[in-house]
């Protein structure tokens, strides 16, 4: 039977941390299937900017394409390290929410995603993403500091 991990990824400190982890369950056991997520949420905070024209938007958005794609390289090289097969999906969007949707549609059976310090105001107010994550999923949801 195979398991379907799904692996949260910024490309952060973090992020790479959660991957490497992740790796070492996967090279372990080679049932399972191994998917990385990059959500990046930069397009919908954009929209509150007054300089949002479409040329600035347009720029944007490809340079934060570029961006998680980059992440999504890196987190996809520590698998490759280790000899696990590891596919990636880059999303725009919002990243708790992108990820539980991702995970439950394609039949994801457990989540590993980073920690973030919860130093910043934001963080106290509305939470991290891996928090968000947990509360939101319906799976197992893996988080390493």
């Amino acid at each position: 039977m195979e398991h379907r991990l799904l692996v949260a990824s910024d490309g952060s400190e973090n992020a790479l941390r959660a991957a490497k982890f992740a790796a070492k369950l996967a090279a372990a056991a080679p049932n399972i299937k191994v998917t990385v997520i990059i959500v990046n949420d930069i397009l919908d905070k954009i929209k509150y900017y007054s300089l949002r024209t479409p040329t600035v938007i347009g720029e944007v958005d490809a340079f934060f394409k570029e961006q998680a794609q980059e992440a999504l390289d890196l987190t996809l090289e520590i698998f490759s390290q280790k000899g696990v097969k590891a596919t990636g999906v880059v999303k725009m969007g919002n990243p708790a929410k992108d990820i539980v949707d991702y995970a439950h549609a394609e039949g994801i059976k457990h989540i590993v995603i980073g920690s973030r310090g919860m130093g910043s105001l934001r963080g106290i107010v509305l939470g991290s993403v891996s928090s968000k994550v947990v509360q939101l999923a319906d799976c197992p949801v893996t988080i390493v500091k």
